[in-house]
């Protein structure tokens, strides 16, 4: 007979970054991991951050994202946010840019 033993995340580990780069678009979302509710969400999709774009899926468009989704979590309360980098990828480029704004405009990540 098995049981199933439920995994309460730390304190430090409640919020994850998610972040996608399709071929149109630069997405990030900030999922609180407890109930699975993303709490803060940005995009080169949305009217707001295209107006200053030339392009939606460059490194400027991926800091813009990380800068605007740093500005609305810290605005929803969250202290800290933990990210994973997917296995196989490198951290630079698009990536880079992403998470070097958030880290810079004031949201640490774990």
């Amino acid at each position: 007979m098995s049981t199933s033993v439920r995994i309460i995340p730390r304190s430090d580990k409640v919020y994850q970054l998610l972040v996608f780069f399709s071929n149109r678009a630069v997405y990030a979302h900030i999922l609180r991991k407890t109930d699975n509710h993303i709490v803060a969400a940005a995009s080169t999709a949305e009217k707001v951050l295209r107006v200053n774009l030339t392009n939606h899926r460059n490194k400027d468009a991926a800091a813009s994202v990380g800068r605007a989704v740093a500005e609305r979590s810290v605005a929803a309360g969250i202290s800290a946010v933990h990210f994973n980098r997917p296995k196989g990828k490198m951290f630079h480029g698009k990536l880079r840019m992403l998470i070097d704004n958030i880290r810079d405009a004031g949201l640490p990540l774990h």
